[in-house]
């Protein structure tokens, strides 16, 4: 199931808009729409729209109630215009189904208050319906389902991590609110990664060959995909020190998680998330995770990301989750740059404030300068970059700095350093543009770029 069409009435920044979501090209990669624009064009507003709606299909129709209210309450924030508009729209999947906002106003107001749902019903009702959901869930055959998250996410270190399985587990729970908080029926990573680490112990003591391969392969999928993405090589352990706790071994070293790099903190909280959610899923035909269909809303994951991994993040995911349908906001020319067939969507303010979007502007090609792309979607002309005109040499040290991330092998440090003094010393402005290169350069490839 995919997303064809949003329709927009008296919703935030938008009067009336219907925006198109065209077929994938490629076959054997994901579905990527990329929202761009200024703050305040309504980005978040169109990925909230998208998944709040998709409350109202299988199988979240069934767990509706258990969507906080929080997520609910800010999004019905936006929902009035302040002209006493009340908002309309509609979604429409590639099956020809519409589901309607028309009335879902008066829900969220009047049920979905500031309450949780143990506040509304009383605890008889509320052990039924557990009882009822659990039933559900762990018998509900899965051919369909949808994530979204935020790249301001962090996976938080924990000590005496504990490995006890949680009967009460609903890995929908909460999956389509960007900012997750965990409650005690769920799962953390942490405990996630501690209990298939324990489990594949036990297997291997058992000689219960499935079972190592299933528990094993949990562990290396977000391995696997944090190295396609930042080059580095990274594994989860077991660490007993006087309680259980999880560390991560980056090329050797061994960190607490909240040690590390917060680009690679964001990365590990949302990928080990998502995967965690799926595994607990039973799938029709017992597809693997990586050929699964489902919709992603991701909400500017280049936040904290250094560009050489803002280049990577969406390729890597496309590639692997290749019958995903991914709506994504960005501020970011690198994200924007980094992939091939996405459709590209510019977000613009009229004069009267509201929002208009066109069909997508273009599709992504990684073959366009980033200057084509900055000047295309963007609206920034060349000359902004740097605060003063184009020069050769400016051209030439942003093509060295793009061979040094790569480690392109014509690469040629002492000249790139001398190009870098001679930018440099022209202005203020310039000297501070190559210092910053240089500064990410350096943690990035670990080497010395300094001047």
């Amino acid at each position: 199931m995919k997303i064809r069409s949003l329709t927009l009435k008296h919703i935030g920044v938008f009067e009336d808009e219907t925006i198109v979501f065209p077929k994938k090209k490629e076959k054997n990669k994901a579905e990527i729409h990329i929202l761009t624009g200024q703050n305040g064009t309504g980005k978040t507003t169109i990925l909230q729209a998208l998944a709040i709606k998709m409350l109202e299909v299988k199988p979240f129709i069934e767990f509706k109630s258990l969507i906080s209210s929080t997520f609910k309450k800010n999004f019905y924030k936006r929902w009035n215009t302040g002209n006493n508009e009340h908002g309309d729209g509609s979604i429409i999947f590639d099956n020809g189904e519409e589901i309607k906002f028309n009335g879902f106003e008066a829900e969220g107001v009047n049920v979905f208050r500031d309450k949780k749902f143990n506040e509304i019903i009383s605890e008889r009702q509320q052990k039924i319906f557990q009882a009822t959901l659990k039933e559900y869930s762990n018998n509900y055959i899965y051919n369909f389902v949808a994530f979204a998250y935020s790249g301001y996410r962090f996976i938080e270190h924990e000590e005496n991590v504990e490995t006890k399985d949680k009967p009460k587990y609903n890995p929908l729970e909460k999956a389509l609110e960007f900012d997750k908080s965990f409650t005690q029926n769920d799962y953390t990573l942490n405990q996630w990664l501690a209990i298939n680490s324990s489990k594949r112990a036990l297997a291997r003591e058992s000689g219960d060959k499935k079972g190592i391969e299933r528990f094993d392969k949990n562990i290396k999928n977000i391995e696997l995909i944090i190295h396609e993405i930042t080059g580095q090589t990274i594994k989860f352990e077991t660490v007993y020190d006087r309680d259980l706790k999880i560390v991560a071994n980056v090329e050797g070293k061994k960190l607490d998680f909240d040690l590390l790099p917060d680009g690679l903190r964001s990365l590990i909280s949302w990928i080990g998330d998502l995967l965690m959610r799926m595994d607990a899923l039973k799938w029709q035909n017992d597809l693997p995770v990586f050929e699964r269909e489902f919709i992603l809303f991701l909400d500017e994951i280049e936040v904290h990301l250094h560009p050489s991994w803002q280049r990577k993040v969406l390729p890597v995911v496309q590639k692997l989750f290749k019958n995903a349908q991914i709506f994504i906001t960005t501020h970011s020319p690198f994200i924007v740059n980094s992939i091939d067939g996405a459709y590209i969507y510019e977000l613009k303010l009229n004069a009267e404030g509201k929002c208009k979007v066109e069909l997508p502007i273009s599709i992504s090609d990684t073959s366009k300068p980033i200057d084509e792309v900055l000047n295309e979607v963007y609206d920034i002309e060349p000359t902004q970059m740097y605060g003063e005109p184009r020069t050769i040499e400016i051209e030439n040290f942003q093509k060295d700095v793009e061979k040094a991330y790569k480690k392109e092998a014509d690469f040629d440090k002492k000249e790139f350093l001398i190009k870098a003094k001679t930018l440099a010393f022209r202005s203020t402005e310039l000297r501070n543009n190559v210092q910053f290169e240089l500064r990410q350069l350096s943690k990035s490839l670990a080497e010395d770029f300094s001047i």
